[in-house]
């Protein structure tokens, strides 16, 4: 196909002599001298080269030179004319033109210039063609710069997450931790939550991107989540009897909410040998989600942290054996002491009430000897049943030894103590105790101290020794009835 040359010019002659002197040589004429729409067309890279009368275009020859070097045209630009000022000519050279031919020397130089300019272009072809390849390569070590920048991050990240909750036994802030290893640095979620079981409570533990959230949305949230793990895991919980924790502290939950649910969110389990202990629950800013590489990196986090609760659970499952009694379920003696040594702490440290109830089964070798240990057995496991079904979540239920019970009441005054001990009578007093046959008439002895009636100086063991000494004397009067039949 042959070469095209547009003649841009308002003489006849002109044409003439070009189709005259560069239709042999192989090129294509094509002549315009409407100027108002010309740089349409010669944008257009039709054409080979572009030669335009001077006296014609006078000061458009800049911006058409412009206008091509911006559009980075493949068409080589020749001037022709009567005369130009040296100025003038270098200046338009400077700006990309690739020559001028005076019209009185057209016939003898302008195929030659023709041809100059066009292997001039090929080599400014091949050079933008160079620079285009540079720039893609340039553009594809940028983003592979990035994309290996990111992935760094991710691992490192890893790395920090794996060192930090891997073999972390307390889950009672694992949100700050996973935090801490850097996870904001690799996903910027709207939300980040956990919903995981330590022995038989269920926690959820929830950062929020904003220190706001509206009460409904949070019950919305909280609700979506549980549900979440039901439809993985077929387990139903209860989002009102699930534990919740919110980070960053301070978060206030109000009328309103900047906090926008209709996103989609991710669920992932945190499962181990295809059973989910958990659930990973990542809600983006925004509405596009995550790509699959995020995706990908959010399932190594479940993974990790999968492993982790794992080994919390059996932690607490082995530390709840070594401290639980193995007759009744409730705590032992140990376990009671390592709750009342925090729990007094706890008290002092904030000023906090905190009650005693030392409890002692009337009669109970009378129950051993006339039926046997394994009815005194029951009986034991039925009361400590019935103590658990008289007291709140918070409180602590033990066998302090023998058939002696122990319960201790964070946040609370001697007053609301006896009340509760009142309940807890009628629970006992209305509780059928039947052995084979029998029917087991059980009474129970309490005492009861608090933190407020201690002098100051006295610790636990007077804490302690308050109640068990009412209990004492409360059970002195059944003893003396008992053994003198009266």
């Amino acid at each position: 196909m042959a070469d095209r040359i547009l003649v841009i010019s308002d003489k006849k002659r002109d044409f003439e002599l070009f189709e005259q002197l560069l239709g042999p040589k192989g090129f294509d004429i094509e002549g315009t001298s409407a100027l108002q729409e010309i740089e349409d067309t010669f944008l257009s890279d039709r054409f080979a080269a572009i030669l335009a009368d001077y006296d014609l275009i006078g000061e458009r020859a800049y911006a058409w030179i412009q206008l091509l070097q911006e559009n980075r045209s493949r068409s080589c630009f020749i001037l022709y004319g009567e005369e130009i000022k040296p100025d003038t000519l270098s200046e338009i050279l400077q700006k990309g033109a690739y020559g001028f031919v005076p019209r009185t020397l057209l016939s003898e130089r302008i195929y030659d210039a023709i041809l100059g300019g066009l292997e001039n272009r090929s080599t400014f072809v091949e050079i933008l063609a160079m620079i285009d390849e540079l720039r893609d390569v340039n553009e594809r070590l940028k983003r592979e710069k990035e994309v290996l920048r990111a992935k760094n991050q991710e691992l490192g990240f890893i790395s920090q997450l794996s060192n930090k909750v891997a073999y972390d036994l307390n889950w009672d802030r694992i949100i700050p931790r996973t935090l801490g290893a850097g996870l904001l640095r690799v996903i910027d979620p709207e939300i980040l939550g956990i919903l995981y079981r330590i022995g038989s409570r269920w926690n959820m533990a929830l950062h929020l991107s904003q220190n706001e959230i509206n009460k409904e949305t949070l019950e919305t949230l909280k609700k979506d989540i549980v549900d979440r793990f039901f439809a993985l895991s077929g387990e139903r919980i209860s989002s009102e009897d699930t534990a919740l924790q919110l980070y960053p502290s301070g978060v206030k939950v109000s009328s309103s909410s900047p906090i926008s649910l209709s996103k989609p969110a991710i669920g992932e389990p945190l499962s181990l040998g295809g059973k989910p202990l958990g659930m990973l629950f990542i809600l983006p800013k925004n509405r596009r989600g995550f790509k699959k590489e995020k995706k990908e990196l959010i399932s190594t986090i479940s993974n990790i942290l999968a492993m982790s609760l794992k080994n919390a659970q059996e932690y607490h499952r082995v530390k709840e054996m070594a401290v639980t009694d193995g007759l009744t379920g409730i705590y032992n003696h140990k376990g009671f002491r390592d709750f009342i040594q925090r729990e007094f702490q706890r008290a002092r440290r904030y000023n906090k009430p905190l009650s005693l109830i030392m409890i002692d089964v009337d009669n109970f070798k009378a129950i051993n000897d006339s039926l046997g240990h394994q009815a005194g057995d029951y009986v034991l496991r039925e009361l400590s049943r019935c103590l658990r079904s008289s007291v709140r979540k918070a409180d602590i239920v033990a066998r302090y030894g023998g058939d002696e019970f122990a319960i201790l009441l964070p946040e609370t005054e001697m007053g609301k103590a006896e009340m509760l001990v009142k309940r807890m009578l009628r629970t006992v007093r209305n509780h059928s105790f039947e052995w084979g046959p029998e029917k087991i008439k059980v009474d129970i002895s309490y005492g009861i101290s608090a933190t407020s009636e201690l002098e100051n100086g006295e610790g636990e063991e007077e804490f302690v020794h308050k109640a068990d000494s009412r209990l004492y004397t409360a059970k002195c009067p059944r003893l003396y009835s008992v053994s003198t039949g009266t």
